[in-house]
């Protein structure tokens, strides 16, 4: 029999703005990959106000990123007649991709600014992103953003609650449930296995995050209600082509980064 979903998306209203419980599990799934990248980094030499000056410009680039994707995808035509919409985050609606894509970007200049090599700044990110991006997908599952396509299997969900995104009646696979699940498994064989991983050189543990990722967003998306756009690929199969590439860059380039002792990062990084 399928599970009922009938929550109302909308959390609570502060001060006239509508709180989605897709913001506050984003923002405990926030608090989480923090704390797992702060473990991560002291574990590397990272002094953990390092690791949090990180997440500000991460933080920042991967919403401004998810969101700016997410509209040009689905709200570029209503853009124009309502521009300040593209910044109401609060309100869902974030390009999984989107939000990576920004994030590998800001940690990269980060990276060079504090002078810390970007390879094991990315080790030191990628079980956090997986175990946060686990989390996040609960929100999506709550307001029925990211819905799979149509199913008879005893364990879809039906949407009931008007305001959701997903379409109300029709039992549906629960892709948000397998996305979360699938990363929560990536990130545990990501920590479990990352002092092996590391044995490989740095850039390993991001290049297996990476490649994880690939793998379980481009076969999900078979059950995506989304339109194909190239040789029966859907846009988000399309860009995990390209994260799977880029992870496989990685593992080869970590050999290089072998040279390079987790003990030569230093402990505190002078602020600019």
């Amino acid at each position: 029999m399928p599970f009922v979903i009938d929550v109302d998306p909308v959390a609570l209203t502060l001060v006239g703005i509508s709180v989605r419980w897709y913001g506050l599990i984003l923002v405990a799934a926030a608090a989480i990959a923090i704390w797992v990248a702060q473990r991560e980094g002291r574990r590397r030499g990272i002094d953990s106000g390092v690791v949090s000056d990180a997440v500000i410009w991460v933080g920042g680039a991967a919403l401004l990123g998810g969101r700016l994707l997410y509209v040009v995808q689905n709200e570029l035509g209503s853009l124009a007649a309502h521009p300040t919409h593209l910044l109401m985050v609060w309100m869902g609606g974030l390009s999984f991709y989107g939000g990576l894509i920004g994030g590998l970007l800001a940690l990269i200049v980060f990276a060079r600014r504090r002078r810390i090599p970007v390879l094991a700044t990315f080790d030191i990110a990628a079980p956090a992103a997986a175990i946060g991006q686990a989390i996040g997908h609960l929100g999506c599952l709550i307001g029925g953003d990211s819905y799979g396509v149509p199913t008879d299997l005893p364990w879809a969900v039906i949407y009931r609650n008007p305001n959701a995104m997903a379409p109300t009646g029709v039992p549906l696979h629960p892709t948000q449930a397998y996305e979360a699940i699938l990363l929560a498994a990536l990130f545990v064989g990501l920590w479990l296995g990352r002092e092996r991983l590391g044995r490989l050189g740095d850039g390993a543990i991001a290049g297996a995050y990476l490649l994880g990722l690939a793998v379980i967003r481009f076969g999900l998306f078979y059950l995506r209600d989304e339109p194909s756009v190239l040789l029966g690929l859907k846009t988000a199969q399309l860009i995990g082509l390209g994260i799977a590439v880029l992870g496989v860059v990685l593992f080869i380039t970590a050999r290089q980064a072998r040279s390079i002792p987790h003990h030569s990062i230093p402990l505190e990084v002078s602020r600019p």
